[in-house]
This record gives structure tokens, sequence and C-alpha cells, in this order.
């Protein structure tokens, strides 16, 4: 096994719950959802005036997966702060420097 230390900016995206993690799942669930109501009902958010929050949210969230996917066959999954978080034992990722084992 093997250690690496990259430093990996992970700032955006949004956090599950108040426990200070961000899963890439669930986010990418959420992102998937308020993309699909824009496609699908996008001129009534637009009536309301609310398309422009949507669409600054879901660029948001894909921008970070983004950054997230920094090289071929690299992926984060799951971000969180250990010094925050004490869930965060087998695999730990902080916003500035993220742990690899391969």
């Amino acid at each position: 096994m093997m250690l690496l230390l990259l430093q990996v900016d992970l700032i955006g995206g949004y956090y599950d719950a108040g426990d200070n993690v961000k899963f890439g799942l669930p986010m990418a669930f959420t992102i998937t959802m308020l993309s699909w109501s824009v496609i699908e009902y996008g001129s009534q958010i637009d009536a309301v005036g609310q398309l422009q929050y949507c669409m600054d949210a879901i660029k948001w969230g894909t921008d970070y997966f983004i950054k997230a996917h920094p090289e071929p066959y690299l992926l984060f999954g799951e971000v969180c702060n250990p010094f925050l978080q004490s869930s965060c034992k087998s695999w730990w990722f902080c916003q500035e420097f993220a742990v690899l084992l391969q």
C-alpha cells in the first residue's frame, strides 16, 4: 500500500446534513434531480423568478464534481474534515489535502 499526498481544491459542492461530510452519490442524485426539474419545469421556475438560483445551485455542484475528478482514474467520492467529524476514520479527505491509499 502506498500513501500519496495530493493538494486538491475540493471547495464547493454540498455537505450532507450537518456533519461536515460531502458524499458524492447523494450529492450527484440531488444535482441530477434539480437539473431534471429545470428541464421539466423550467418555464414555471422562470415564471416565479427562481431559474437563475436553480442554475447557480446546479453549477456549484457540477463544478465541484469536475474538481473532484482531477486525473483519469481518480475520483474523490467522500470528503470530510477529520478535525470536525469523528466518523471520518478510514477514508478522509480535507478541503486542501487529500490522502489516498493505493
